[in-house]
């Protein structure tokens, strides 16, 4: 089986002020056994990349059955016009607070094509097996956050104590974590 898994699925964008309209986007999921808690929606408008988001997998999952989400993502089954509930799944997205308020997008998806992806993902690594090694994880981000020569491949620590920047480590505008 791949350690990494993608699918392309169509959605919806819910428009205007009263969310009556709808607007088409595609999104790719992607799943890494690298990284096994977390799904990675990417979205593209005719055929660029628009934003990234990194959702909880299990909250993903859950979503599909009944409403998740107290933070930044919120998702809920839901029904397509003129379907029973639970034929889509609705995903609310909150950015980060700014000077003209929150930005917020709301996504639809059929209930089916995100079940069929997440199926894929729990056959890399099926549910309650995740595992991360804590020892690398803290060594990408010693390296992620400290600037490091190119001739040297790892920082060699020859103290027990370990001193790290001052800095604040910066992220890519276009990835938010769940909260």
């Amino acid at each position: 089986m791949e350690a990494e898994v993608r699918a392309m699925v169509p959605m919806e964008l819910e428009t205007g002020e009263d969310g009556a309209g709808r607007a088409p986007l595609s999104a790719e999921l992607a799943y890494a056994a690298a990284d096994p808690f977390a799904v990675t929606m990417t979205f593209y408008c005719d055929g660029d990349e628009v934003t990234r988001w990194r959702l909880d997998r299990q909250q993903l999952a859950e979503g599909c059955r009944y409403p998740v989400g107290e933070g930044d993502v919120r998702i809920a089954p839901a029904p397509a016009p003129g379907a029973a509930r639970g034929t889509r799944v609705r995903v609310e997205l909150l950015g980060t607070p700014g000077p003209a308020g929150r930005d917020r997008a709301v996504l639809y998806a059929a209930t089916a094509d995100v079940t069929a992806f997440l199926a894929t993902a729990h056959a890399v690594v099926p549910p309650g097996e995740e595992r991360v090694c804590l020892d690398d994880l803290v060594s990408r981000l010693v390296r992620e956050a400290s600037p490091v020569s190119p001739e040297a491949s790892s920082p060699q620590v020859s103290s027990p104590e370990v001193s790290f920047p001052e800095a604040t480590p910066t992220f890519p505008v276009e990835d938010h974590l769940p909260r």
